[in-house]
């Protein structure tokens, strides 16, 4: 009978657990939704201060000296210096809280050995092959609705007036910063926290804030593909630095095609696209040959309790308002092309 009380009593501790864990992932996640809005607003202020030489508080004026420099706004280098800043401070924000506030440690993330870089490495053509074939999908789907006349808003990251400037900033952004902080919330925060009660749901639940997050249809469709794959192997992996390297590969070999307009290498759309062939055919030989490793990722045998815990964590309150949110930004881009 005691032993009874005490097993009870250690089920209930670890529901309470869970729950909390669960439940301050959802707030750190909220909070960096809503963190990157901020400093969106806070960036144009500062950008307005440098190049105007003036100071205000008043938005309006911020958005009438921008709307009379469309050029500067366009710009890579300007819309890449605003990339950077505010990825790089909506996530450095959203780890302070977690590591005060909420004692969340994020410790062993970026532990690896050489088999887990080389894991990267190998995993970045069967990532690839998954990412292309989702896209090619997505936009069959899209030229399908933009026949019907409905716009479907996408992420532009082509080079507006090459210069070094602008390919450096690219460069920084797209396969530097964006894959590490991207990696570190989607991959480090999300499966550090949820998968010693489901890794399932881990799994889920970053590859659909990976998804979500890009805020367009087939940025966010393609995305959910890949970064359930990225969830699996940073799981597998016990480390975002695979990912990392994945991410990194992956944008920097879908962005080549500008840079290399951008730098002036000639003849580049041949080499690239033989690159680009050879990624694919090494990529399906991985998948062939070495889908277990993606396939078993929870080898924990399935039980009532087990599948109490994936759907406890999937239907947190607070994740679902997370969501909810992200997906309302992304109808609500497509409702203003469209009007």
């Amino acid at each position: 009978m005691e032993q009874t009380i005490i097993t009870e009593e250690a089920q209930a501790q670890a529901k309470r657990r869970r729950n909390r864990d669960v439940a301050v992932l959802g707030i750190l996640l909220l909070i960096y939704q809503f963190s990157a809005k901020l400093f969106v607003y806070m960036f144009y202020y500062i950008a307005y201060f440098i190049f105007s030489g003036k100071f205000s508080l008043s938005w309006g004026n911020v958005l009438e000296y921008f709307k009379d420099h469309k050029d500067l706004v366009n710009s890579t280098a300007f819309d890449m210096s605003a990339n950077i800043s505010v990825t790089a401070a909506t996530a450095l924000l959203t780890l302070l809280i977690a590591r005060v506030a909420f004692k969340v440690r994020l410790s062993g993330i970026f532990k690896t050995d050489k088999k887990g870089s080389l894991t990267g490495v190998k995993w970045f053509s069967p990532c690839f092959v998954f990412n292309m074939i989702a896209s090619t999908i997505i936009a069959f789907f899209t030229n399908m609705l933009s026949s019907v006349g409905v716009s479907v808003p996408t992420a532009d990251f082509s080079i507006k007036s090459p210069s070094a400037i602008a390919v450096v900033m690219q460069v920084s952004y797209v396969v530097i910063l964006a894959p590490l902080f991207e990696e570190i919330i989607y991959r480090g925060l999300i499966i550090k926290m949820v998968s010693p009660y489901s890794k399932s749901a881990a799994v889920l639940i970053s590859a659909l804030a990976f998804g979500l997050m890009h805020g367009n249809i087939p940025q966010a469709a393609s995305a959910f593909c890949t970064g359930l794959i990225y969830a699996i192997i940073a799981l597998k992996s016990g480390s975002i630095i695979p990912t990392m390297i994945i991410h990194s590969l992956n944008n920097l070999i879908v962005n080549s095609p500008d840079l290399a307009d951008a730098i002036g290498i000639p003849y580049n759309e041949g080499v690239l696209s033989m690159l680009e062939i050879c990624i694919g055919l090494f990529g399906f030989f991985m998948w062939f040959t070495q889908y277990k490793f993606i396939a078993k990722f929870d080898d924990t045998p399935q039980s009532e309790e087990k599948k109490l815990s994936f759907k406890s964590v999937m239907s947190n309150p607070l994740l679902i308002v997370y969501f909810a949110i992200l997906v309302f930004v992304i109808f609500w881009r497509l409702f203003e092309a469209n009007s």
